[in-house]
């Protein structure tokens, strides 16, 4: 078997680490991005396949509305509902759902144009809104839907906000009145609503009673509630009265609809209580409630149609719960973070219900770079060999503005690169300063010119102290880890709020392949590609480059002379100056500006040589030449309902069942996100592999799609 000497578990998933050819083949669930402004359209619904990105024309906003370009989305249980048409009242025929209108409805982002009426808003302004039709890359819409940040939010943090936080705050503060003393029953009091409403509930001195799967109650308990129920059966209504000496609750905050979910909610809610409903499924009409409970205050409420009739109302809201965020009295929900190319896997796992908190999709910045003539651009470690190859290349590409950090002065051969570069009209401006030293760079950044703002960070600095693990001290790892660690993060914190164009991290194949005698080396370029993920996570721009060994000019280039026959024959290159820069170009200018990509390795390698040299693993299963089919990606497309249904009328007996069995394998296969259809034992239950209702819906959609004939919504549950 293969070894995996890398494992990681995250939310009761194992994740392995898997090197690929570049571009990386992406799987089918991957969305492509245009490459001008975007907006999400549905094809057709009932499954998650017809969602797609394609070219939106942005709308200039009317006297009393603002356009924002979009930063992050937040991900709601709607959203989900609508795409497997299943949201009431939004039937799939409705033109506005199927051109993905409705999908998204808060986000937050930057206001990039004001209507002329409008005050309170300036261009540049970080805003967060509830609005539809947040998957686009820019919304046009009424300033009212807008409110500024909190001070100190990550935009995704910021995206967690508007809908969550206005419904419990509405539902809990203008329906129920809720007051110090009062008791409070949240139902999925870990999802979105839910946790906002823990928090709202407490502020306001009530006692929380929570809802939650077992596996959640954790997160419960983290925040001080000590009254927690299972969300899977209603069990809770028995227990509460015990807790509760039989007086029940005062409020009532619902979103579950399962069978007998109401009547255990009528039972627990004490005389006169608050009955406040966001569901939109399958819920009870007022005069149903009336017929049990005529004393409950029954309230069901749709936070989207409050915000179209009664903006002003929807803006007070914004308010008054910004003003608690700002006070610190407010934290924003736990997040968990997509980006927008991978929206479907976004709402596969909102179908699983694995997330507690929020799920938020985060929008690259830029599609397209261009190097700007009225732009700084800063290399670290600039005036280096190879930080000045790039200084060389960007003069090409059109900057006119170079800032070029190092500790020390230029020698006499960076000297005279410099006086060229300026002789061809280029502005370089030369800082002595250790990238280490955050006042030192911070005092170099706001001198940039602001008639020249940056607009784009390669950090190329390093340096090498090589050498046996065990003759290692942490004096030389900490040698080679500051300039990398210290100062990446020093570079991000002065600017992840600036509109920069790119954010690259010159990293080292050593943190990729392993090199011996580097380890401090490897383990401060590990730091770099983990951050690079982490930067695109939070909707910035970031690359991390794990570069080969150049050859002529770099920290290892003498390393590189002398040990340039034992590299060959291991299989492994050096990168020629001009190749290294062509490369950079190539990810800077072509793919990168639209696809989410935060880690390249650039290094000529030699396969069959380099993996006779090295213990073979998984990370380099795609390229050794043989099948390793349990972690291979789903890449059998399902057939066409024509070629289905024609293969099925060319056999019979056996043979059409294995067939069926072979594609209901890998349409299950891909509503449960496994990796291998094979690995679904037919004898097996789907409700015992995870299948849930949503997910039994989609299933039932696909396999309708795919035999051209309409299944029953109940196909699953009789047939499990």
């Amino acid at each position: 078997g293969v070894v995996e000497d890398q494992i990681a578990f995250r939310q009761h998933q194992r994740f392995v680490p898997r090197l690929a050819t570049y571009p990386a083949q992406t799987d089918q669930d991957r969305l492509a991005l245009p490459s001008g402004p975007y907006q999400l359209t549905l094809s057709g619904q009932g499954t998650l396949d017809g969602l797609a990105f394609t070219p939106a024309t942005r709308h200039a906003p009317a006297v009393d509305e603002i356009e924002v370009q979009v930063m992050a989305t937040g991900l709601n249980f709607r959203d989900l509902l609508n795409v497997l048409d299943l949201y009431p009242g939004e039937p799939s025929a409705s033109s506005h759902v199927l051109q993905g209108e409705q999908l998204g409805l808060e986000c937050a982002g930057v206001v990039v144009a004001v209507g002329e009426h409008v005050t309170g808003f300036a261009v540049g302004d970080r805003v967060m809104g509830m609005t539809l039709g947040c998957f686009r890359q820019y919304v046009t819409d009424k300033a009212a839907r807008f409110i500024q940040q909190p001070a100190a939010l990550t935009h995704a943090a910021a995206a967690t906000i508007p809908s969550a936080f206005i419904t419990a705050y509405y539902g809990l503060h203008q329906l129920a009145a809720i007051k110090a003393g009062d008791r409070v029953l949240i139902h999925a009091a870990t999802g979105g609503v839910g946790q906002a409403a823990v928090q709202l509930a407490r502020l306001a001195g009530a006692e929380v009673y929570g809802t939650a799967s077992p596996g959640k109650w954790v997160t419960l308990r983290d925040q001080g509630v000590t009254h927690i129920y299972n969300s899977r059966t209603v069990d809770f209504a028995e227990q509460i009265l015990a807790d509760t000496d039989g007086q029940g609750v005062d409020i009532v905050l619902n979103s579950l609809t399962g069978s007998g979910f109401i009547e255990a909610n009528l039972v627990v809610l004490a005389p006169n209580g608050h009955f406040v409903e966001i569901s939109k499924r399958d819920i009870w009409s007022a005069a149903e409630i009336t017929a049990v409970r005529p004393d409950v205050r029954y309230t069901p409420f749709d936070l989207s149609a409050l915000g179209s009739s009664q903006p002003a109302a929807l803006q007070a809201m914004l308010t008054a719960v910004r003003t608690l965020f700002a006070e610190g009295r407010l934290q924003p929900l736990p997040q968990t973070i997509y980006p927008l190319s991978a929206l479907v896997p976004a709402l596969r796992h909102m179908q699983q219900a694995r997330h507690t908190g929020k799920i938020v999709i985060t929008h690259p910045r830029h599609q397209e770079i261009v190097i700007r003539e009225d732009a700084t651009y800063l290399i670290t470690g600039g005036m280096g060999g190879i930080g000045l190859a790039v200084a060389d290349w960007l003069a090409t590409q059109g900057a006119r503005h170079l800032l070029l950090l190092g500790r020390s002065q230029p020698n006499a051969g960076a000297q005279e690169r410099i006086a060229a570069l300026r002789e061809q009209g280029v502005t370089v401006t030369v800082a002595q300063a250790d990238v280490t030293d955050y006042a030192q760079l911070d005092t170099t950044l706001v001198q940039i010119d602001a008639s020249a703002p940056l607009r784009g960070v390669i950090h190329s600095v390093g340096v090498m102290d090589d050498g046996a693990l065990l003759q290692q001290s942490w004096e030389r790892f900490a040698r080679v880890f500051a300039p990398k660690i210290q100062g990446a993060w020093h570079l991000h914190t002065l600017t992840k709020e600036l509109p920069l164009d790119f954010f690259v991290l010159f990293s080292s194949g050593a943190s990729l392949l392993g090199s011996r005698g580097q380890a401090n080396h490897a383990g401060a370029n590990a730091f770099l590609d983990a951050f690079a993920h982490y930067r695109h996570a939070q909707g910035l721009p970031a690359l991390a480059i794990n570069w080969g060994a150049w050859a002529e000019i770099g920290a290892a280039a003498d390393l590189v002379r002398t040990t340039q026959a034992q590299m060959a024959e291991a299989g492994q290159g050096v990168i020629p100056p001009a190749q290294g820069i062509a490369a950079l170009a190539h990810l800077l200018f072509g793919e990168l500006g639209r696809q989410e990509v935060s880690q390249v390795g650039v290094t000529p390698i030699l396969w069959a040589h380099y993996l006779a040299h090295i213990q073979r693993n998984g990370f380099y299963t795609r390229f050794i030449d043989r099948a390793i089919p349990t972690q291979q990606p789903i890449t059998t497309p399902l057939p066409t309902a024509l070629n289905l249904v024609e293969q099925l009328q060319q056999v019979d007996g056996e043979a059409q069942a294995e067939l069926l069995l072979q594609q209901l394998q890998i349409a299950a296969a891909k509503v449960l996100g496994m990796a291998n259809p094979t690995n679904i034992d037919p004898q097996q239950g789907l409700l015992d592999l995870g299948l849930d209702s949503l997910m039994a819906v989609e299933l039932r959609n696909q396999l309708s799609q795919r035999l051209a004939h309409k299944l029953p919504s109940t196909l699953i549950f009789d047939y499990p």
